[in-house]
């Protein structure tokens, strides 16, 4: 006979599933401890990671220049719409409490590092959450509307033949990656109000181009490919913000 409790909820949980989330909240503690670290503390840990021979460019791995705005370039995001008379506007998602307060994190750690900036504009896109792997959750703009509306940029990317072709005598590679590549770039002048998205507390554009836009990996691939011209196709290979130097020779490499 089975007896139903009122106050008895049941659940079930796997043991993959705990170390997920045991995992998620070690990362959650680590990322706190490293922003704690004053900048000569988080150097000082990045060359105990590096080897001996490039502490002369500790600086390039200095996570803390990930925060800073960039100048404006030939190579800002300008956007060309396909209809310049075209507007969107839509009505705002319904949010919870949990997500609001991330929202308002992500205002406050993005407005202090002035990658964007209260607006008003014709042009709106929504926000939205997109669960990752572990369960947090990634803040997107909803740029779907936008990008429908954006003449595509057609500038090639590395071929993956082509980058196997130049490496494959090499007997030394080092791999590096530029993290938050795309904020490197500014948004052009002239289309900064196209990134506008609206939230329940205001409107904010974007300084800074954007992972959500359709022709992000065309302009960061014309602008990496013109700062590192001179080494192309002689020791170096680029696809987007991976940068790969091979070598046949070890002191060469170096």
């Amino acid at each position: 006979m089975l007896v139903k409790w009122s106050d008895v909820k049941i659940f079930a949980v796997i043991i993959l599933k705990i170390d997920q989330l045991i995992t998620t909240v070690e990362n959650k503690f680590e990322e706190v401890n490293l922003h704690e670290l004053s900048h000569v503390e988080t150097l000082e840990k990045i060359k105990v990671k590096l080897s001996l021979e490039y502490h002369d460019y500790l600086d390039v791995f200095d996570r803390a220049m990930i925060n800073q705005l960039s100048f404006h370039r030939f190579y800002d995001h300008k956007i060309e719409l396909i209809n310049e008379e075209t507007f969107f506007r839509s009505r705002l998602y319904q949010m919870f409490n949990h997500k609001l307060q991330k929202i308002k994190k992500y205002l406050i750690n993005h407005l202090n590092k002035k990658f964007i900036f209260f607006s008003f504009a014709f042009y709106v896109s929504l926000i939205l959450f997109i669960e990752k792997k572990d369960d947090s959750l990634r803040f997107c703009v909803d740029y779907r509307k936008l990008n429908a509306l954006i003449k595509r940029n057609h500038y090639s990317l590395s071929l993956i033949d082509e980058t196997l072709a130049h490496i494959q005598e090499s007997k030394y590679l080092t791999w590096l990656n530029i993290i938050v590549a795309f904020n490197k770039l500014r948004m052009h002048l002239d289309s900064k109000d196209l990134t506008i998205f609206i939230i329940f507390f205001n409107s904010y554009k974007y300084y800074v181009m954007l992972f959500e836009l359709i022709n992000k990996s065309a302009f960061y691939q014309h602008y990496m490919n013109n700062v590192l011209f001179k080494y192309l196709h002689q020791f170096c290979q680029i696809y987007l913000n991976d940068i790969i130097i091979y070598s046949k020779i070890l002191k060469k490499h170096k």
